[in-house]
């Protein structure tokens, strides 16, 4: 990811008109679609100048401006209409296109500027997305003292599947002063840390909160719901005043260009015995194939991490999403470590987006991919480069024991665990091979290590002689009592054929507790429920034979 250099600004040609563009500038913005794109965007309905039309019409919300000269246009930026007015006014720039010459001859610059100027002049923040691969777009908002705070890999479908930059031009009054940050959430603090550097503005006061995620798992029904009904629900929650942790009222167009804004908006409920506890709300950009989280909200510490949970399964199980995506408040830590258990990676971070009780709070975009990730290729400034590789380090992690992942996730050991808690427990696995008729373990030996079968067979028995008194296979776990006490082992394990095991250290697993209590009380309790099952089934038959 190295710099490239800009362009030579000398003698450019600064003629260009910058004005807002009307309807009557559709064929004209859809010549310049082509040009930046050619005629491959995916949504048919950008080169229809009718369709174009009433999107550049003022009256539709959107505000467009170009960069013409001689009645042809080279550049236009689009501030995009919010779905609501936001908790914080951000102007969200989109439908950034701009000819090769507008680059060299200025038409970008003066653009640029003018539309971060009316952006000033109303008091607002700006956000706009640039694509990875257009290195001098990148140039163009960097020397227009915009910071990067975020790569998102894969986002849109232009002409492939593409990474994008967000880039944030701050607003100095709402960056004075934030809330605290949970040393619990490491990635986010690298993230925010360049985000703050790059921005000029200090570094908040973190606190050692001990921030656990809510609980996965709880006994609730989750049922699906218009998104009246969740709208309904929402506002009866706030009798219990619950917490806000989910950033709404973003645009919800589709696609990189945010055309399309007829997506069906869905949502789902949770209910406990009588009782509506929670509820989220989300829509499905098909052109993308992604899942966007709108809104949440639980009146309780046991519904939101449900939510999420089968917000996740839904996206990859029944709506093959490529990818699954939310905003959540840097203030809500319990909801972050939750996505960090479902496998979400935060991927942006941007400060003072919302005003929370009157203060300003800041924003991370979390992603979770449903695809293969592959890291950016393309030429970037210093500046998103260093951003970028952040994120990389944070996706390449998760490529780490995708097979032991895939192979924990069947076990009943483990059932309540995300993604992301499934990823810190594979980390802890080693691999070691087994000769046929070779012993894994004696009879007597220290109970440290716990074995999960990857391939092979493994014979359980008391002693040489005796038969075996039980056989593991293929994904399989045995001697996970260890967990629980570290007592001699009772009986031998001996491969019974040539065999790959998966082993973790008793002790390992004890420090990863030690870090996430949610995950540990979750393998404990799956303990407990199994060896309960088999002194109830130990007991049946007792009873029977005395019978």
């Amino acid at each position: 990811m190295g710099n490239r250099p800009a362009a030579n600004t000398k003698g450019r040609n600064m003629a260009a008109t910058i004005r807002q563009a009307t309807a009557k500038d559709a064929a004209q913005w859809v010549d310049l679609l082509k040009a930046t794109f050619g005629e491959e965007y995916p949504s048919k309905d950008a080169y229809r100048p009718d369709f174009i039309a009433g999107q550049l019409d003022p009256a539709s919300g959107n505000e467009t401006w170009v960069a013409e000269e001689s009645g042809r246009l080279l550049a236009s930026v689009t501030v995009l209409k919010p779905s609501e007015p936001p908790n914080n006014p951000v102007a969200n720039l989109g439908r950034n296109l701009f000819r090769q010459e507008s680059y060299t001859g200025g038409a970008a610059e003066m653009l640029v500027r003018r539309v971060t100027q009316a952006a000033e002049q109303r008091g607002q923040m700006i956000v706009v997305r640039v694509p990875a691969t257009e290195n001098p777009q990148q140039i163009l908002f960097e020397q227009a003292a915009y910071a990067c705070v975020g790569y998102q890999p894969l986002k849109h479908i232009l002409r492939t599947r593409q990474g994008m930059l967000f880039y944030v031009h701050g607003a100095a009054p709402a960056l004075e002063s934030r809330l605290p940050l949970s040393e619990s959430l490491s990635q986010i603090s690298d993230l925010a840390g360049l985000v703050f550097e790059s921005l000029k503005i200090p570094n908040p006061v973190t606190v050692r909160d001990g921030a656990t995620g809510y609980p996965l798992q709880t006994e609730m029904q989750i049922h699906d719901a218009t998104f009246e009904d969740f709208e309904l629900w929402k506002l009866q929650a706030r009798a219990s005043n619950p917490i806000i942790e989910v950033s709404s009222g973003f645009n919800r167009g589709a696609g990189f260009l945010r055309l399309n804004t007829d997506a069906p908006l869905k949502a789902f409920l949770g209910q406990r015995e009588s009782q509506i506890v929670g509820g989220l709300a989300y829509y499905m950009d098909e052109q993308d194939r992604c899942v966007r989280i709108l809104d949440s909200f639980a009146t309780d510490d046991l519904a939101m991490g449900p939510l999420f949970h089968h917000a996740v399964r839904l996206a990859q199980e029944q709506l093959s999403a490529a990818y699954i995506e939310v905003d959540v408040l840097a203030s809500a830590p319990r909801l972050l470590k939750c996505a960090e258990q479902l496998g979400f990676v935060p991927i942006a971070y941007f400060p003072a987006f919302f005003v929370l009780n009157n203060r300003p709070a800041d924003v991370v975009k979390l992603v979770k991919l449903n695809m293969l990730y592959a890291a950016e290729t393309a030429p970037l400034t210093a500046m998103a480069a260093r951003l970028a590789k952040v994120v990389d380090l944070n996706f390449q992690d998760q490529k780490i024991g995708v097979a032991i992942i895939n192979l924990l996730r069947t076990l009943p050991i483990f059932a309540g665990l995300g993604d992301g808690e499934l990823r810190k427990i594979a980390r802890l696995f080693t691999q070691k091979l087994y000769r046929p008729g070779e012993r894994v373990f004696n009879r007597g030996d220290a109970g440290s290590e716990a074995y999960i079968v990857m391939r092979g067979q493994v014979d359980i028995s008391l002693n040489e002689e005796s038969k075996p008194i039980a056989t593991v296979g293929s994904g399989q776990i045995f001697g996970e009592l260890a967990f629980l006490d570290g007592a001699p082992r009772t009986a031998m394990a001996i491969a019974a054929q040539a065999s790959i095991l998966l082993v973790v250290q008793r002790i390992a697993f004890s420090d990863l507790v030690q870090r996430e209590p949610h995950l540990g009380m979750v393998v404990m309790r799956n303990i407990a429920m199994d060896l309960s099952n088999k002194l109830r089934k130990a007991n049946a038959a007792i009873n029977t034979t005395k019978k």
